[in-house]
């Protein structure tokens, strides 16, 4: 968490963590010790490297990792919300050019598949967000006797947006 929000040299190849920042509360280690005692879980056969601290999860584009914002997830939620800014160019989430259509690109873990083929970017970019929300519910629900309550409510009420 500390490298992620004031280490120059990691920032530089993962650059969507500069502006981010620990709350106050949290650079004193007891105070994050504490909270972290209190809401780490683990899945069931599953090692603590599948475990991530999530800042935005909670609530879209917070750039601070603090008691409010923060919870555990598993690599498999957290990855739900990955994108890859870079290589979409000026398109939006979720949509690939192809000629002269627009092709709805969804992932389902390391799996892609395409959802049909558009003739506007708003067209395609539509179906991406219909099959990406329903995809994060269903999610949801696999994980709803496992995960805390607020990160389930969280991923119920996740709204992909045009400018993701």
């Amino acid at each position: 968490m500390l490298r992620r929000c004031y280490s120059k040299k990691y920032q530089s190849t993962r650059p969507t963590y500069i502006g981010c920042t620990v709350c106050d509360e949290w650079l004193n280690f007891q105070n994050f010790a504490k909270w972290y005692d209190e809401n780490y879980y683990e899945f069931e056969n599953n090692s603590k490297r599948g475990m991530n601290l999530d800042k935005d999860i909670l609530n879209k584009n917070n750039t601070i990792y603090c008691p409010e914002y923060c919870v555990y997830v598993h690599d498999r939620i957290n990855l739900l919300f990955i994108k890859v800014d870079a290589t979409r160019g000026d398109l939006p989430v979720g949509v690939k050019r192809e000629g002269k259509k627009y092709i709805a690109y969804c992932s389902r873990g390391s799996e892609g598949e395409q959802s049909g083929k558009f003739s506007t970017i708003e067209e395609a970019f539509n179906a991406y967000k219909s099959f990406k929300e329903t995809y994060i519910k269903q999610i949801a629900d696999e994980y709803k006797n496992i995960i805390p309550e607020r990160l389930y409510t969280a991923l119920y009420k996740y709204e992909v947006t045009i400018d993701d």
